[in-house]
């Protein structure tokens, strides 16, 4: 009997096999059924399809020059396939050696252009190219560069090396302006001139108040970027890896002025100091008492009580 109806039941397949179930088989719970069936993110799909072709930014030469395709493009610049896992970002600073303020006056989608590739970031997939010349960038500064992050990282490892091992605040060593800002300039110098054992370098900011002993309207008019110059460390907060330096002597430091107390109004100072006559005043005073004559007054009494007639 039963074989009979065994052999009556028609072969399963997946057509019989409810929806339901077969969304379910293999998974664990609903939330991960749910997630199951929802469709991948075109991004995600063309980011993992990006970064699966291409030559690893690892293998790029700086300095060598490229021709790409300009796949973007931005207010701030273009991103051009140049054959990497990644495309490669040519900034507006880079299009030209004049002044650019609108990519597309320079470059267009799809365009094939010549570059030039002056930074490599394995930490953050990132490479900078350049449309510049050499002796344009070169003046700019921050050119062929490999690393990013991880200069940072040999940077930071250098500053707290120095830190460590002491270092004399008095003493000046050479080092190179790389870029220059509005409130001051960075400048690399070689640890190896302030401590002997020492290896590497570190990139410290010397504030515009530490330019000149004189006070500096602009820190382009003082120092430009590739110059040479002498500068002593005169700060090192080796937690934040940050380094202050100065191209003037302790003695010619501005002192920093005292801050007053919360409430405090600031005292207003009347006279000036060279208006203030001599120092030992006071002393001058007492001695000028001493030779002076005494003066003395005795009290007189007046009896103005009227009195009583005599009878």
């Amino acid at each position: 009997m039963s074989t009979e109806t065994d052999a009556e039941a028609p072969a399963s397949s997946d057509d019989d096999v409810p929806p339901e179930v077969a969304a379910m088989d293999g998974i664990a719970s609903n939330e991960e059924a749910h997630n199951a069936e929802r469709p991948a993110r075109d991004s995600l799909k063309k980011k993992t399809k990006q970064e699966s072709k291409g030559t690893p930014i690892g293998e790029l030469e700086i300095g060598s020059m490229v021709t790409g395709k300009v796949k973007a493009i931005m207010a701030y610049g273009a991103f051009v396939d140049i054959g990497a896992s990644t495309d490669a970002l040519l900034h507006v600073s880079r299009l030209s050696d004049e002044f650019v303020s609108n990519v597309g006056d320079i470059v267009k989608e799809g365009e094939t252009v010549e570059v030039r590739i002056v930074s490599v970031d394995e930490e953050k997939g990132q490479v900078g190219i350049s449309m510049r010349s050499e002796e344009a960038d070169n003046r700019q500064g921050g050119g062929n560069r490999r690393g990013g992050g991880r200069r940072k990282s040999e940077d930071n490892k250098a500053v707290a090396a120095l830190a460590e091992s002491g270092y004399d605040e008095n003493k000046f060593v050479e080092g190179e302006v790389v870029s220059t800002l509005a409130f001051g300039a960075f400048v690399r110098v070689d640890t190896k001139q302030l401590v002997d054992s020492l290896e590497g370098s570190i990139e410290g900011l010397v504030h515009i108040s530490s330019l000149a002993k004189e006070r500096v309207e602009s820190v382009d008019s003082v120092v430009s970027t590739g110059e040479k110059v002498q500068v002593r460390v005169k700060m090192i907060d080796a937690q934040g890896g940050k380094v202050s330096l100065s191209m003037i002597s302790a003695e010619d430091e501005q002192p920093a002025p005292q801050q007053r107390e919360r409430g405090q109004r600031p005292k207003k100072q009347r006279w000036a100091p060279s208006e203030m006559g001599a120092e030992d005043w006071q002393e001058s005073l007492d001695k000028f008492k001493e030779t002076q004559p005494a003066f003395k007054n005795n009290f007189v009494i007046v009896d103005k009580r009227k009195k009583a007639p005599v009878s």
